[in-house]
């Protein structure tokens, strides 16, 4: 790391951390938002994109990270804290793509997402 430059792995996850967020925010329904916020009984905030278009918008992101050797937790951790719900859904996606990588040694931090922002 020279010059305050980000470490590769960084720059990759923040890169497509970056793609995700300015397509879903492209994306986003505020009339929608308000009636999923409804549905989840106030407990989240979101964008307003629905399951389809979420899934259709971040599909090459998700197949870009499926293509590494390693689950991305960075990426995973950047989508569960970001206060938008649709991120939360976007980073489940992308370990339902990666399911079979998924190891016993990485329950302790599925759980902590699901601790950190439960159904």
């Amino acid at each position: 790391m020279t010059n305050g430059a980000l470490p590769h792995h960084v720059q990759q996850y923040q890169g497509r951390l970056d793609t995700v967020t300015a397509l879903l925010q492209q994306n986003a329904d505020p009339a929608k938002a308000d009636g999923m916020r409804a549905y989840m009984r106030n407990q989240f905030q979101f964008l307003g994109v629905p399951t389809p278009a979420r899934r259709k918008l971040t599909r090459p992101a998700i197949k870009e990270l499926q293509a590494t050797e390693s689950i991305d937790w960075d990426f995973v951790d950047a989508c569960w804290q970001n206060q938008y719900r649709e991120f939360q859904y976007v980073a489940v996606d992308y370990l339902a793509a990666v399911r079979e990588r998924l190891k016993a040694g990485d329950l302790p931090r599925i759980k902590r997402f699901i601790k950190l922002k439960p159904w």
